[in-house]
């Protein structure tokens, strides 16, 4: 006998609004454990993004130290050979 596995459970990914809802949701019930900040960034055409954060954004939660953790991350995870 064949099982359907649902690839994703929630909100369509193409809805931004109920995404950020269910997220704040996770969040919310501890998902996640204590969270301290939370950033956003949204891209813009032909323009700089926007940049939004929530909650301790000083010392080790500066968006420049969070977001270059993040890039290095990011671009750490696309290069890695596995």
């Amino acid at each position: 006998m064949l099982t359907v596995v649902p690839l994703h459970e929630g909100p369509s990914l193409n809805d931004i609004v109920a995404q950020v809802r269910a997220f704040a949701d996770r969040i919310e019930s501890g998902e996640y454990g204590e969270v301290d900040a939370v950033f956003a960034v949204m891209p813009r055409a032909r323009d700089y993004p926007q940049l939004f954060g929530w909650g301790d954004v000083t010392g080790s939660n500066d968006p420049v130290i969070q977001l270059e953790l993040c890039k290095l991350w990011l671009l750490t995870t696309m290069t890695v050979r596995r």
